[in-house]
């Protein structure tokens, strides 16, 4: 598959909650670090204090909620002439004290070209 522009994330800013937003970030940053040091996984976690710790987030059901949100937001990406929409997940569950998740590939290659300094 042909790619002429990388996806566009701009949906989530534009769209989620302040409380969404920060989540996303914790959740695109842990994603990036990951595939820096170990590659692409077939499951990411990430602990669910990480979440508790932002201040737009005052509990588990925030977080919950803002899972609803991200879920809700799509990656568009260009293909020769079409855009393509991708969901960010392909799956993701609280789990005790973590979340896990996995993502599609196309938006795996994504995220690991996206510079250090991108900012969602």
């Amino acid at each position: 598959m042909s790619t002429n522009n990388s996806a566009d994330f701009s949906s989530f800013k534009n769209e989620l909650s302040p409380a969404a937003l920060a989540c996303f970030r914790v959740f695109f940053g842990n994603i990036r670090e990951t595939l820096a040091k170990q590659g692409p996984q077939q499951k990411y976690e990430t602990p669910i204090n990480d979440f508790l710790s932002l201040n737009e987030v005052a509990d588990v059901e925030a977080v919950a909620q803002s899972i609803r949100e991200i879920i809700q937001c799509k990656v568009e990406k260009k293909v020769d002439t079409y855009s393509c929409f991708y969901p960010f997940f392909a799956t993701v569950s609280i789990e005790g004290n973590k979340i896990r998740y996995s993502i599609l590939k196309d938006i795996e290659d994504e995220i690991s070209q996206v510079p250090a300094v991108f900012f969602v």
